[in-house]
């Protein structure tokens, strides 16, 4: 383990990650939850499912159970790993340049009020070089939870996903100009936009 809790090794398997790690590095970054902190499944193709619930200064991570969660998350293995800091020469980094773990555990008001306003289930995708895509998928309240597949894809290439990592673009400008481009329902495309621009403005 490491001692600072920036960051898990890339290479972590799915079930260290989230049964160890995880709850470890909330608590020891001294983190507390807001009152109504959403539950959260996440689910890895071919590694597992887990429920994650963040209540005071404690992280419990279970396996993924029948009860439905407030956010599912689903993702591929290969992705996570990109997602966590590995290279991949297909695709650019995806987190944040000086983020770390504890930027992406801290749950305030503000976040639990905003993901309440988001319902449905949709997909974003990040599309790099010989074809390769980062793809997550994630639905949001009863309505993307229970939802069959995305109603909303979220579509942008590797330089404008870099320009709105690193802050050189506004969340909005891509959507305004049309490099990022959505398919399906747009209002659910702008709610998951404001809540990505809330986050990205306390950096």
């Amino acid at each position: 383990m490491t001692d600072s809790w920036d960051r898990p090794p890339p290479d972590v398997a799915p079930a260290e990650l989230f049964e160890r790690w995880l709850p470890q590095a909330f608590a020891a970054a001294g983190l507390r939850a807001p009152p109504g902190a959403p539950r959260l499944r996440v689910s890895v193709t071919g590694g597992g499912a887990w429920d994650l619930a963040a209540s005071g200064d404690s992280l419990s991570v279970t396996i993924a159970a029948r009860q439905a969660p407030d956010i599912w998350l689903r993702i591929s293995q290969a992705d996570l790993r990109v997602a966590l800091g590995a290279a991949d020469p297909d695709l650019p980094a995806i987190a944040p340049p000086g983020w770390s773990m504890r930027d992406l555990l801290v749950i305030e008001p503000a976040d639990v009020d905003l993901v309440r306003q988001v319902s449905g289930r949709l997909a974003v995708e990040i599309e790099g070089r010989r074809r390769r895509r980062w793809v997550l998928d994630v639905g949001f309240g009863a309505a993307g939870v229970s939802a069959g597949r995305p109603r909303t894809t979220v579509r942008l290439d590797a330089p404008t996903f870099e320009g709105l990592r690193s802050g050189a673009l506004p969340p909005m400008q891509p959507l305004l100009d049309g490099r990022l481009k959505i398919e399906g329902d747009r209002a659910l495309a702008m709610q998951l936009l404001l809540l990505v621009g809330s986050r990205l403005s306390r950096r």
